[in-house]
């Protein structure tokens, strides 16, 4: 681990830094750091697999090395030519109908797991910045599935997961300000997450009953998570209540003068950053 991510660490408490490391620990990968090949930089980890015989049966384990690139698509290829499938869907001379088949959405679920686990080393390396990229590069790939022709129930298969990747987002986002001096924004961000996570799984509220076994929605989990994280922050960094979340206790309350006060100073604040 460099310099510059040792610098990073010791932005935080040790509490925060802890919750982080417990939160993006993938059982599955080991992250052994970053490695430099031929002047370009990578990820090496090792993979835990299951080894399994031709008719399907369990034979054992296998530790695989293996390396991430840290820009561009993780595994280094140039689908068609372009940096990700994403882009190759999104590029200008792609059909805006958004036809997807089996086989294209199994290559983007593959694409959006290589991206969802380079974020979580990224978390783990404290490198915010990447963690954000890569959890916006799945937020886009939501969106082309959400609206392409996909049937309903495929198309849920991949939408169900937005509270995840939206809870990555915003931590990753939050943890970036914070580490550069913005704990308003960090703290709006993080609350308005866990308000559209809260939208979200009352939207779907009877799709995810349907999945879940043990009747923990994965909406209510990635809001615990959002709002643990919050509590650390208040307790050990001095992470402030954003705007938003004053203004929405006070409406709640009924005090209409500090209702006023508020949107008055949103608006305020909102003006002299335009400036």
């Amino acid at each position: 681990m460099d310099e510059t991510t040792d610098q990073r660490n010791e932005t935080f408490a040790p509490r925060v830094e802890a919750f982080i490391q417990r939160l993006y620990r993938d059982p599955r990968y080991l992250l052994i750091g970053k490695i430099e090949r031929f002047g370009r930089e990578f990820i090496a980890f090792i993979e835990g697999c299951t080894l399994l015989s031709s008719t399907g049966e369990v034979r054992g384990q296998a530790l695989l090395n293996d390396e991430y690139h840290l820009s561009g698509r993780p595994d280094g290829q140039l689908p068609y030519g372009e940096e990700s499938l994403l882009y190759y869907y999104l590029s200008p001379e792609r059909d805006e109908s958004r036809t997807l088949g089996d086989q294209q959405l199994a290559a983007l679920r593959d694409e959006s797991w290589q991206y969802y686990v380079r974020r979580n080393f990224a978390f783990l390396l404290a490198d915010y910045a990447q963690a954000r990229e890569d959890a916006e590069h799945n937020l886009g790939i939501w969106n082309l599935v959400e609206q392409s022709d996909v049937g309903d129930s495929a198309k849920w298969a991949y939408l169900r997961w937005w509270p995840w990747i939206e809870r990555d987002r915003a931590i990753a986002q939050a943890l970036w300000d914070l580490q550069h001096g913005e704990a308003e924004h960090a703290a709006t961000e993080l609350y308005r997450t866990q308000r559209s996570i809260e939208q979200f799984g009352r939207r779907h509220a009877e799709r995810y009953a349907q999945e879940e076994e043990d009747g923990e929605s994965l909406c209510a989990r990635m809001r615990e998570h959002a709002a643990a994280l919050v509590q650390l922050l208040r307790e050990d960094q001095d992470l402030p209540v954003s705007s938003e979340e004053a203004l929405d206790e006070a409406s709640a309350r009924g005090d209409a003068e500090e209702v006023e006060r508020l949107r008055s100073e949103m608006i305020r604040r909102a003006m002299a950053e335009d400036e």
